[in-house]
């Protein structure tokens, strides 16, 4: 997904990778400072994306332990541009793929994978959750009573 204006620079360097790995490796840096690794495999049947967030629980605070897990878990559950709780879970599993997301030490990971068709679409839809989540008080209730 290219917003307007969105520079991006690519790494010349190079990209470790495995002996005889086949597949195509692009790093690029956009213009908000994100750095995307873009791996083109053309044998895959499925496209997939994964976003990781350096916060993890480490990075708790002493009064709010679990405050990382549980922003993992409300950021699936609607954004302004798509409120609906089950928005992303139905575009994911309508097109083929799977979703989740995991909460360690250090870093937060979010991904997910759709028929390469439905890419765009899932981008549009997963960047949502770092640009505008809803974290709804019904939501939100739910999720500390889990």
């Amino acid at each position: 997904v290219r917003a307007a204006g969105a520079a991006s620079r690519i790494f010349e360097g190079e990209i470790l990778r495995p002996p005889g790995d086949p597949r195509d490796y692009r790093a690029v840096t956009l213009a908000n400072g994100l750095r995307a690794l873009i791996v083109s495999d053309p044998e895959t049947t499925t496209a997939a994306a994964t976003l990781s967030v350096h916060l993890g629980f480490y990075s708790d605070p002493e009064e709010l332990p679990g405050l990382a897990h549980f922003c993992e878990h409300m950021l699936f559950l609607g954004t302004e541009e798509f409120p609906d709780e089950k928005s992303f879970r139905t575009f994911v599993s309508t097109n083929g793929g799977t979703h989740n997301a995991f909460t360690a030490e250090t870093a937060t990971t979010y991904y997910f994978d759709v028929l390469p068709g439905a890419l765009k679409e899932g981008l549009e839809r997963f960047t949502s959750f770092f640009k505008s989540p809803l974290f709804t008080p019904s939501a939100t209730d739910r999720e500390l009573n889990a």
